[in-house]
């Protein structure tokens, strides 16, 4: 276990004084040794529990009750001990901070692997086809890309969107009725690690819309996000609407999307691959093409070839 902050700090320096290891900093607790400080604390009046290094006069008068709390932890746990880390709460914020602004920096990095690493478990732990869950991936980065200039959405809405495309399923794991309510109330309420409830709450609501409904500004999914992050929602839920639509046979039946514009109209043709047809994927594409002039404001089309 890990251990950081006022209290932790000051039992790991009562094991170093208690149990006279000197000027030497003790960073590792064993559970034998929190048994005996708490005791040992516990039975020392306020004055002496001042002397002891690392302690002082304001926590000498509330440590015996951290010790208890660090006895019983670790007693009922039946965890080995703790070790005291003299970074916080403030540390990784910073970190996470460092990490969104530049992620080639090591936190950044860090993040993104925690990142992937939550929701390839999630996708396992709701069984969810990782295959076609990659495959819509694949194709909403690649709209994302393409439709830049027709959506004008912020960086960290590809990871968003990202996240979703792996994550739109996992309703069905509960009832494949209403699964797509299923699906925005386990995200949202998931411990995704490396995400803000901020930031998961507009990853479900995105996951959340693709069936029939479409978002309005009175549903439940969309007041809960910031108001400054509502329009770019809508758009993201349109890219991955099409990037599911992309591969609604699950069989892989378009190779390549060709991306085309004009001058108030967006064209997608699709490249079959060798003796597939395409006719249910150009269906659901075409299902969108008032949602899309509705979101975007143009017009859009579709081919195969």
């Amino acid at each position: 276990m890990i251990a950081t902050s006022g209290t932790a700090a000051a039992l790991a320096a009562a094991a170093s004084h208690l149990r006279k290891y000197g000027s030497r900093q003790r960073t590792v607790v064993s559970r034998a040794e929190m048994t005996r400080i708490a005791k040992q604390l516990s039975r020392l009046p306020v004055d002496e529990r001042q002397q002891i290094e690392g302690i002082g006069p304001r926590r000498a008068e509330i440590i015996v009750a951290g010790a208890i709390v660090y006895h019983e932890l670790l007693d009922r746990c039946h965890l080995k001990g703790f070790r005291y880390s003299p970074l916080g709460l403030r540390d990784g914020l910073l970190a996470q901070m460092a990490a969104e602004h530049d992620r080639s920096t090591r936190s950044g990095k860090q993040i993104e692997s925690e990142r992937w690493e939550s929701i390839t478990r999630a996708v396992a732990h709701y069984q969810v086809d990782l295959k076609h869950a990659l495959d819509v991936r694949e194709s909403a980065m690649f709209l994302f890309s393409a439709l830049r200039s027709v959506h004008g959405l912020a960086p960290e809405f590809r990871e968003w969107l990202s996240a979703a495309a792996m994550l739109y399923e996992v309703g069905d794991y509960v009832n494949r009725n209403a699964h797509h309510r299923h699906t925005y109330y386990i995200i949202s309420n998931s411990e995704i690690l490396g995400y803000t409830p901020q930031q998961r709450r507009i990853i479900a609501a995105i996951a959340r819309y693709l069936g029939k409904s479409r978002p309005t500004v009175e549903d439940g999914p969309i007041k809960a996000i910031d108001p400054a992050e509502r329009a770019g929602v809508q758009k993201a839920i349109l890219l991955l609407r099409l990037a599911r639509a992309l591969n609604l046979g699950r069989s892989r039946a378009v190779q390549k999307v060709r991306v085309s514009q004009r001058a108030a109209e967006s064209r997608l043709t699709l490249v079959p691959r060798r003796r597939m047809g395409v006719d249910l994927e150009l269906w659901a594409i075409e299902k969108d093409r008032a949602y899309f002039r509705e979101v975007f404001g143009r017009e859009l089309s579709t081919a195969a070839v």
